[in-house]
C-alpha cells in the first residue's frame, strides 16, 4: 500500500513543480479527455440502442404486413400478395425435394447475403413450414420462437447462423377471428448495424485526437490569457519588493476573482505603506525622545567633571540628573508597552472592578501633586459604578488623564473629575481650565509622539505617548475615548466603558486602593 502511495505521489509532485497556468492547462486537458471519452461512450451506446430499436420496429412492421397477406383456404394457409412484395416467398410443400436440395446446396456454398434475400417464414398451427424465403431455409429458429407464437405471444431474440452471422429474429402469432392458425417469423441481419457501429468507432477514434489537440491548444491559450493579470501583479510585486510602495496593481474592469485579487493586493500595499510610515516615524520620534534626556545627562556629567564643586552644587546636579533619568525611565517603559501592544503580547485581567472606588483612590493620590502646582482638583463621583476589566490598567487611564490635565493647567486653574453611569455605560470625564487645543491638532492628540508645539512643549509635557497608551487601554476594555477643547478655555476628555453585567459590593477598602496607587 505504501509503495502504491509513493508511486502516486511522484507524478503529483512533478505536477506541483509546474507553473499554475501549466497545471490549469493540464487539468483542463484531463477533464477534456474524460469528457471526450464519456461523450463517445454515451453516443456509441445510444446509437447502438437506437439502431437496434429501429431494426426491431422494422421487423414488427414486416411481420404485420406478412400477416395481412395470409388467408386460410380449405384449412390451409394461402398467400394473397397483391403488391408483389412477397414474391420471394416460396411454397415449400409444392417444391420437389430435389429442387429444394439443389437450392440448399447452392445457398450453402455461396455467401449468405441477407440484404438480397428476405428472411420471412410462415408456418401453420402444427409448426410445419408453409412459405419461406430461400435464405430462411438456412436458419434453424429456436423452438421457443414457434411455441411462444402458437401460445399467442410474440418472441424476439438474436440468433447465429452456421457461418457466424448474427440475425435478429421476431415471431408473432398468425390468427383469424381470434384463432391462431399459424406463425409468422421475420428476421434481419445485424451485419449492417455492426458495420455502422464499427465505422462510428473508427470515426470517433480519428476525430478524438484532433479535438483533444485543439482542446490542448485552447487550454494553454486560455490559461495564459487568464493569468495575464496575475503576471502584471507579479511584476508590480517585484517592483514593490525593491522598495517602491507607491506602485499599485492596475484593477481590471471585470468583476471577477482577478478584480478582487487586485483590489485586495492594493489595499494590502496601502496598509503596508501606512505601517512602514508609522514604523519609520515611531523610530524617528523614539530616537529623538531618547536622545534628549541622554544628551542632558551627558551635559550635566561634563559640567560636573569640568572642575570641583561644592556639596550643594553636586546635590542639585544629582537631583537634576535623577529627574532626567526618571523621565528616561518613563519613556522606556512607555516604549516597551507600545512594542508589546504591537506584538499582542500583553494580557489583560478580566475581573469586576469598582470604578468609583478606583477613581476616588487615584484622585486622593493625585491631590498632593495638584496642590504642589496650585491647581484645584474637584471630583464628582457617583457610587456603585462597576465595570469588567484590568484594575491596574484602568488606574493608568485615570492617572494619565489627570497628569495630562495638571501639565497644561496654569496655577490657580481647576481640574474636575466626573464619574457617572447610564443604563449600560460608565462615563468618566476629566475637564481642565488649561490652554486648550486647536481644532487642527485635536484629531491627532491620540497618535504616538504627537504634541501640539504651542501648548504641549517638551518643557511641560512628556513624550507624547500617554494619551496613545490611554486610548489603547480604553479600546481593549471595549470603550471609547474622545476629546473636546477650545483655545484658552481648556479641554474635556470623555471615556465611556461598558458596565459589568452583575455588580457586587466592593471588597476593597478605600485605604487599600490608595496604597495600591502609591505603590
Amino acid at each position: 500500500m505504501n509503495h502504491v502511495q509513493t508511486l502516486l505521489q511522484k507524478p503529483l509532485k512533478r505536477l506541483h513543480a509546474l507553473g499554475i497556468h501549466a497545471q490549469l492547462a493540464i487539468w483542463n486537458m484531463t477533464i477534456f479527455l474524460l469528457l471526450i471519452v464519456l461523450f463517445g461512450a454515451v453516443f456509441y451506446f445510444h446509437l447502438r440502442s437506437g439502431l437496434a430499436a429501429n431494426l426491431d420496429s422494422q421487423l414488427q412492421l414486416r411481420a404485420q404486413f406478412v400477416s395481412g397477406a395470409i388467408i386460410q383456404q380449405d384449412g390451409t394457409l394461402a398467400l394473397h400478395d397483391e403488391t408483389g412484395e412477397l414474391s420471394p416467398l416460396i411454397d415449400v410443400d409444392d417444391m420437389a425435394r430435389k429442387s429444394v436440395s439443389h437450392n440448399e446446396h447452392s445457398l450453402g456454398t455461396s455467401p449468405f447475403d441477407p440484404d438480397l434475400d428476405l428472411l420471412i417464414q410462415i408456418r401453420d398451427a402444427s409448426g410445419h413450414t408453409q412459405y419461406s424465403t430461400p435464405a430462411f431455409l438456412l436458419l434453424s429458429p429456436p423452438r421457443d420462437a414457434i411455441t411462444q407464437a402458437l401460445h399467442g405471444k410474440t418472441w424476439l431474440a438474436t440468433i447465429m447462423t452456421s457461418n457466424g452471422q448474427h440475425i435478429r429474429l421476431y415471431s408473432q402469432p398468425l390468427s383469424v377471428h381470434q384463432r391462431i392458425i399459424g406463425v409468422v417469423l421475420v428476421g434481419g441481419a445485424l451485419s449492417p448495424l455492426e458495420n455502422t457501429l464499427q465505422q462510428v468507432i473508427i470515426e470517433l477514434l480519428l476525430l478524438a485526437p484532433i479535438v483533444l489537440l485543439l482542446g490542448i491548444v485552447g487550454s494553454f491559450w486560455l490559461a495564459k490569457r487568464a493569468f495575464r493579470p496575475i503576471t502584471r501583479l507579479t511584476t508590480i510585486a517585484r517592483t514593490i519588493q525593491q522598495g517602491d510602495l507607491h506602485s499599485r496593481v492596475p484593477v481590471p474592469h471585470t468583476n471577477d476573482e482577478v478584480h478582487l485579487l487586485a483590489v485586495t493586493f492594493n489595499e494590502m500595499i496601502d496598509h503596508l505603506e501606512k505601517l512602514l510610515y508609522q514604523q519609520r516615524r515611531f523610530l524617528s520620534d523614539a530616537s529623538h525622545e531618547l536622545r534628549t534626556p541622554i544628551a542632558a545627562l551627558r551635559s550635566m556629567t561634563e559640567v560636573a567633571l569640568a572642575h570641583p564643586r561644592s556639596i550643594e552644587e553636586y546635590s542639585s546636579l544629582l537631583q537634576d540628573m535623577n529627574g532626567q533619568m526618571e523621565r528616561l525611565g518613563h519613556l522606556i517603559t512607555s516604549l516597551l508597552t507600545l512594542a508589546r501592544v504591537d506584538e499582542g503580547n500583553i494580557s489583560f485581567e478580566h475581573e469586576i472592578v469598582h470604578l468609583d472606588a478606583l477613581v476616588e483612590a487615584v484622585a486622593t493620590t493625585m491631590e498632593p501633586l495638584a496642590a504642589e502646582r496650585e491647581i484645584v482638583l474637584d471630583r464628582q463621583i457617583e457610587t456603585n459604578v462597576t465595570v469588567m476589566g484590568d484594575e491596574a490598567r484602568l488606574m493608568q487611564v485615570v492617572m494619565n488623564l489627570l497628569d495630562n490635565a495638571f501639565c497644561y493647567t496654569s496655577k490657580g486653574g481647576n481640574v474636575t473629575l466626573y464619574l457617572e453611569k447610564t443604563s449600560a455605560r460608565a462615563i468618566l470625564r476629566v475637564q481642565d481650565t488649561g490652554s486648550g487645543i486647536s481644532a487642527d491638532h485635536l484629531a491627532h492628540i491620540f497618535e504616538r509622539f504627537y504634541r501640539v508645539d504651542s501648548a504641549r512643549s517638551r518643557s511641560v509635557g512628556g513624550a507624547g505617548l500617554g494619551l496613545s497608551i490611554t486610548k489603547w487601554i480604553v479600546t481593549m476594555h471595549g470603550g471609547t475615548i474622545s476629546a473636546e477643547s477650545q483655545l484658552g478655555k481648556g479641554s474635556l476628555f470623555l471615556v465611556m466603558l461598558p458596565l459589568a453585567k452583575e455588580a457586587i459590593p466592593s471588597s476593597h477598602s478605600h485605604e487599600w486602593m490608595v496604597s495600591s496607587v502609591k505603590e
